[in-house]
Parts: C-alpha cells; structure tokens; sequence
C-alpha cells in the first residue's frame, strides 16, 4: 500500500480511509483475530500477546514526545515494507512480462540491464532482485501478503528470502506454507528467525546432500588497498584439499633445503625461489609458510596437454610518474580498479623490463587516443582499451575486461570494402564480455557515439573528456554510460604544477643572489665564504663515545 492523502491505497486498486490518530497519525490496522488474518492460513505457532501499539507503548510514558517518535517509527518500518513488497511486485511483473525471456529465470540477463538502468545498480545486483522479487511473489505468496500488509518487516523479509535461495520452487513453496502458520505480525524476530531455520530443514529433509566436488572454487577475497594485500581462497573436497597442501609441503622443504645447501657452500649467484633477492645477505632460509608462497606464485602451471596460451596474462599497473621519481606519494592503480601504495609501485617498476608510456589529458585524465589502419587493434591500443574499460562497458555489467572480454567495433567494420564500414579506433571500439557481444550482435543491444568526438572527422582534435556511449538496450531502454579515466592524473598534474612553480622561484632567487653578487670582489667573496664555514665548523658538538659526564651508567 502507499499512502495517498488520506487514503491507503493497496496494488489491487482497493481503497480505504486510514483513520485519525493523535497528532495527526494514521491508525494501524485491527489486531488480527485468533484464527489468523482473513484469508490466510491459521497459526500454528502463536505470539504470547498480539502486538499493538499499546504494547510497543508499553515502556514508554504516554503522552510523552518519546512515545510519539516510537509510533513513527513504527508505522514507518510498516510503510517501508509495504513499499518493499510495491517495488517487489514491480520487479516481477516486469520480469513475467519481458516478451525476452518468457518467465525463465536462467533467461533473465536483458532484464536485468533494463532495471540496472531503472533502479541505478550493477547488472549483478539487478539480476539478484529480479530473482528475489520472482520468488517472493510467484513462489512464496502468503508471506507476501503479510509483507505487503505491514506485518512483516523488510529486513525479516530479507533474511526469509536469504534462507530459500538455493531452494526448488517446491521447496519454496513448502517453506511458505510452514511460516504462514506462524504469527507473523507478532512474534519476535527471534521465534521467526527459529521458524525459518525450521521450515528450511523440513522442507529439504529428503535432499540428497550436495557432494563435495560442487565447491570447487578459487576466489580473491580480503583485499586491503591500504596495505597492499590480497588473499586466494580455495575450496574444495577436504581430501583433494589436503593433498594440495601436503605436495606443497613437500615441494616447500625440498626447495628450503637447496638453499639451505646452497648458503652452506657460499654459493655467488641466484638461489631459487629468492623472491627477494636477499638470502644471501640474510644468511638463512625462507620460512615455510613464505616458501610456499614463492612456490605459488613463482612456479610455471602446467596445463598439458593443452597448449599454453600464445598471449600471457598481464597485470596493467599505471604509476604516475611523480610517484617513480619521488616527488609524490600517489599510489599506482591496478587495472584502474585497485589502489597499490606507492613504495610498492615503485618496487614493481624498478624489476619491469619494459615500461609503456601513457598519455592523459590533464584535468579530467581521459586517455590520449593512438591509431590503428588494421581491422585488429594494435599492441597499443589494446592496452588503452583495457584501461579505459576496466569492466564491461555495457551499463551495468561489473564483469572485468582482463581475461576473457572481446574488442567489440561499436560501427561495424566492413572487411570487403574497409573505407565504407566502422574504423580501428578509438571511438569506435570498446571491450564487452562475452555474454553482452552475443547480445550486441543479435541485436538486443546497439551502442553508439557522438560522431563529432570522433578525431578523424572534423579538425582533428580529439575530445578532452572520456569517451561518451549512448545504449539502446531492447530497442526499449536508454542509458548512458563513460569510459574509465585515470584518477589520479589531475592529483599528478596538480603536484607537478606544485613542483614548477617551486622550481621556478628557486631559480628566480638563485638567479637574483647572482646578480647581486658578481659586481663584488672575488677576494673578498672568499674570504666571506671561507670564515662562514670556520663558524659552522666550530659550532658543531661532537660527542665521544661511552658515557657522558652527567651520567652513571653506560646507556646500554
């Protein structure tokens, strides 16, 4: 329901007049009866006393302005649920509804990026409440109703629908069952949340349970961008786990003893697995546990028998070139996502072979364009389609573009007749996941830009800002979307600006001392010098070793 005037108005297109309270406020609704609310099952599990407005007033002096705020507060958490079960209903008549999926969930993705641009949220997430609202409303429809009511909160709503995710459409339904024979309006949230637990075991009690090999999983988790640091889960059955560990061990004391071998007999060069090249100044081993991490993340996977790929994977760190000369201690950013400390950087450039220069615009830190005659894009510019599209660049899509995403031209490139199709450009070319290229080129989506930023049209120059695409997405949906930009060029232009100006006025005073200067005589400059340094020297205290007088004891 949403209040309009002084009316509820309900999504059946019911309406009542909401009675005068105190001051002004709406009166809840009548206590439900005994028997349960009308139309609803009867409840099993009953609440001790039927909670009413007297009850919540209870602890509180009546009459008082803290008795007023908790009311609000009350028939505010009831409006945000029946607001939540609104938005709900939204989201799944929208989905049921879509001529492009039919009412299949595993279909869902188109939808998804059209309520990614209605409600201004990722694909992902998107994608999760076209999901829940579908559950919530098709699936589960008597806790609905009591969420559409008022009765049930949004954020017991919330962990209900968290505990039925990986449920069946019958399981789901059970489990709706079991808890509409729960007072829902109520309980307290400690005997709901006991009832969903048990409505979610009885409902999956004949399940087989999953086996072991479906957690099979690696993930990036914990990642700190203040220290530097990342960790790599792996899941999986105990015992292909404890085998893993166990080979690594292994792997760890035999490399641990060659170099322990190799300090013994005063070896000169490089010992293996030295990630930090310094065991020799050290004098001992690495540890275990840091051993098992070199051998990690030094050692070659080997895939046979399938090829290795002919392209390597590549990790794009940009560092701005303040931070590599010392001037500044502005972080690097891994793939333009990922905060790296300086001191870091600055380690990683100083081991890198080959450094590839990046130009930026300096106030808004767009990407400077390169050019390419061929259909395929260039070394170099396929590094700048990485950094300007970290992610997919249809809106929405948080999917990342290092691995597996494709050089997508927005024109169609016209390989019989090059002249008359799209162009290897810039403008003209983004990076897409696999999913949404498929989608683009059966027509779903149709990205296009501004053709007066293109460079090689017009005068030539290029746009100072990031590149703008404008999406149709189902011939439907229109939505806007930015290419990704340095964020800390302006930071850089600013410090290096800093650094001129300073430059600048050392210069200026250098250059006014020498005039002032020059005229003198060179005796009797010298003598000047000369006796300024005798000064200084004389002020200097130096202090013997051991004890002072003033002290007893040794200060060590």
């Amino acid at each position: 329901m949403v209040l309009v005037g002084g009316f509820e108005e309900f999504e059946d297109g019911r309406q009542g007049e909401a009675a005068e309270g105190p001051a002004g406020h709406h009166a809840p609704t009548s206590s439900p009866t005994p028997e349960g609310v009308e139309g609803l099952p009867r409840w099993s599990v009953r609440a001790r006393r039927v909670l009413d407005e007297d009850v919540i007033l209870e602890e509180v002096t009546p009459g008082s302005l803290e008795a007023a705020r908790v009311l609000a507060l009350h028939r505010t958490m009831r409006t945000r649920a029946s607001l939540h079960a609104h938005q709900l209903r939204q989201l799944a008549t929208f989905f049921r509804e879509d001529p492009e999926v039919r009412g299949a969930l595993d279909d869902a993705d188109l939808t998804a990026l059209k309520i990614a641009a209605g409600m201004r949220c990722s694909y992902v997430q998107a994608w999760a409440k076209v999901r829940d609202a579908h559950m919530a409303v098709s699936w589960m429809p008597v806790t609905f109703t009591y969420l559409r009511r008022g009765d049930l909160p949004e954020a017991w709503h919330h962990y209900l629908i968290r505990h039925v995710r990986r449920l069946s459409e019958e399981q789901a339904r059970q489990v709706d069952a079991h808890m509409g024979g729960v007072e829902i309006p109520s309980v307290s949230q400690d005997t709901f949340e006991k009832q969903v637990r048990l409505a979610v075991k009885l409902a999956t009690a004949a399940d087989i349970p999953a086996p072991a090999t479906s957690a099979r999983d690696v993930e990036i988790v914990a990642i700190d961008t203040d220290a530097g640091t990342a960790s790599l889960m792996v899941t999986g059955p105990i015992l292909e786990i404890k085998a893993l560990a166990h080979r690594l061990d292994v792997a760890a004391r035999t490399v641990q003893k060659a170099q322990r071998h190799a300090l013994e007999a005063g070896a000169v060069g490089p010992l293996p697995f030295d990630i930090d090249e310094d065991l020799v100044e050290r004098g001992r081993t690495l540890s275990l546990r840091r051993m098992r991490y070199a051998i990690l993340t030094h050692s070659v996977l080997d895939i046979d028998p399938v090829q290795e790929t002919s392209s390597p994977f590549k990790l794009l760190v940009t560092v701005p070139a303040t931070t590599l000369l010392g001037v500044d201690e502005g972080p690097a950013m891994l793939e333009g996502m990922t905060p790296v400390p300086a001191e870091q950087a600055r380690a990683l450039a100083a081991g890198s072979q080959t450094w590839w220069r990046i130009l930026t615009d300096p106030v808004t830190g767009a990407y400077l364009p390169v050019t390419s005659k061929t259909y395929q894009p260039g070394a170099q510019m396929r590094l700048q389609l990485r950094l300007r599209h970290s992610h997919c660049a249809v809106p929405g899509c948080a999917r990342s573009t290092a691995t597996t995403a494709e050089d997508d031209h927005i024109i169609e490139y016209n390989h019989e007749h090059p002249g008359q199709g799209g162009q290897t450009s810039l403008w003209n070319l983004h990076r897409l996941c696999w999913q949404h290229h498929q989608m683009k080129t059966a027509g779903l989506l149709d990205p296009e830009r501004d053709p007066h930023d293109d460079p090689t049209t017009g005068d030539g120059t290029t746009t100072a800002g990031p590149l703008e695409t404008r999406w149709m997405i189902d011939r439907e949906i229109r939505a806007r979307a930015r290419e990704d930009t340095d964020l800390l060029t302006p930071h850089t232009a600013a410090v290096m600006e800093r650094t001129w100006r300073a430059h600048q006025r050392a210069h200026e005073d250098a250059m006014r001392l020498h005039a002032q200067e020059r005229p003198r005589p060179r005796d009797e400059r010298v003598a000047e010098q000369r006796a300024a340094a005798r000064a200084a020297h004389h002020r200097r205290r130096i202090i013997p070793p051991g004890p002072t007088t003033d002290e007893t004891e040794p200060p060590f």
